[in-house]
């Protein structure tokens, strides 16, 4: 089972951290992410460093059904 985490971080912070060069983001803070929230991650795309929204969870290696 997946936990829930939490995501307080500011734009200036992860730009500081990571050194993103994107455009600005409008992040806001959440206490209470559960599996299949979406989330953004920091990601090395094309040899760029990123921020991108993907989805928090787990799949099972015994899951047959497709995932929503």
């Amino acid at each position: 089972m997946c936990g829930r985490f939490t995501q307080a971080y500011t734009w200036h912070e992860l730009v500081a951290l990571y050194r993103l060069t994107q455009p600005a983001v409008n992040l806001r803070a959440h206490y209470n992410i559960a599996p299949t929230d979406t989330v953004d991650i920091v990601a090395m795309r094309d040899g760029k460093v990123e921020l991108a929204p993907m989805r928090w969870g787990l799949v099972p290696w015994w899951w047959k059904k497709p995932t929503k």
